[in-house]
This record gives C-alpha cells, sequence and structure tokens, in this order.
C-alpha cells in the first residue's frame, strides 16, 4: 500500500511539471496580435519556434510578401521565417496561390489546387510537407491592404522524404508587407 502511495504522488508531480513546461512555451509565444507587430511563433513537437537571425531578438529573420501575381510567380501571399541562429537551422513559409480574406480558414492539404500550402523547414535540405491524409488550416484573422497588415493562426501536421513527422500547433503571426 505504501508503495502504491508514492507511485501515485510521484505520478502526479510528473504530470504538473509536464503541464507547467508545456505552459511555458505557450506564454513564451508572441501574443496573437493583428497591429503589424512583426511577430510568428509555434510550438514545433513541443519545442518553441520563433524567428531569430545572428543578432539575437535584433532584426528577426521575418519577411512577408502581398501582391498581386505576375507571370512565372503565381503567389499573393508568402510569410518566411527562420531561426538562423538553431543548430539545424530552422524555418517555417507559408504560401497562397490565391487572395486571402479575413476571416476565412483555408485547408493545408496538398490537392490538384494546392491553393495554400506551409512547410517546417529543417536546414535547408529537409523539409516537411502536409500532405494527405494530415492535414491543418490558416485562418486568416486580419487583412488590412491599406495598412499592409496580415494576422493569423495555424496548425498543421506535416511529413518530409523519410516519412519523418512534426507537429505545429498553436502558430501565429502578424506581419506587415
Amino acid at each position: 500500500m505504501k508503495n502504491l502511495v508514492i507511485i501515485c504522488i510521484a505520478s502526479l508531480i510528473l504530470n504538473l511539471s509536464c503541464t507547467k513546461k508545456d505552459a511555458e512555451h505557450i506564454t513564451d509565444l508572441p501574443a496573437a496580435t493583428q497591429t503589424g507587430a512583426n511577430t510568428f511563433g509555434a510550438i514545433v513537437n513541443g519545442v518553441l519556434f520563433t524567428p531569430n537571425d545572428y543578432f539575437g531578438s535584433f532584426g528577426k529573420d521575418l519577411n512577408a510578401y502581398y501582391g498581386a501575381p505576375t507571370p512565372g510567380d503565381p503567389r499573393y501571399m508568402e510569410v518566411d521565417a527562420y531561426d538562423n541562429v538553431a543548430n539545424p537551422n530552422t524555418g517555417m513559409r507559408i504560401i497562397s496561390n490565391m487572395p486571402l480574406q479575413t476571416g476565412q480558414t483555408y485547408p493545408l492539404q496538398v490537392s490538384a489546387n494546392n491553393l495554400v500550402s506551409i512547410k517546417y523547414l529543417l536546414n535547408e535540405f529537409n523539409e516537411y510537407d502536409v500532405i494527405t491524409p494530415l492535414t491543418g488550416q490558416l485562418t486568416i484573422t486580419k487583412f488590412d491592404q491599406q495598412n499592409r497588415i496580415i494576422s493569423g493562426t495555424f496548425f498543421f501536421d506535416a511529413v518530409n522524404s523519410t516519412g519523418d513527422k512534426v507537429s505545429v500547433t498553436d502558430g501565429r503571426f502578424d506581419v506587415k508587407f
């Protein structure tokens, strides 16, 4: 009986410590704002991802583009975020080949149309893509062409060419383009 009590107490402590660690990761994410704050963050396999360049938080490696497609470039929108301090370097790229609207949710799946896609990059040679049956979603929470702001939230599961899987949760971005 004494061993059972010890096991139960140890299990309770372990569960509480995991919950605290997960909560710390969530609180380290940038706020889900809609002001053009130039922020980006997500949890990748339980680990915080935010863009970072070699200068630390100064000059974060976050870029956004929005504009009408041109011949040979069907993009309407692209948001790139890289952590060049991590070893290996990591990144995410969100691309839309269609106009976006505030309040719309777009499925992230490889399809014949492949209108909205997202990639997780583990160094420049190891790309993870959302492929069926894996799924994800991108929700545009603000799209303001006049003030050049696009904000959104996302989540997805993706695999690389060798079958390794990543799970990305609590994704958010708020960028000026």
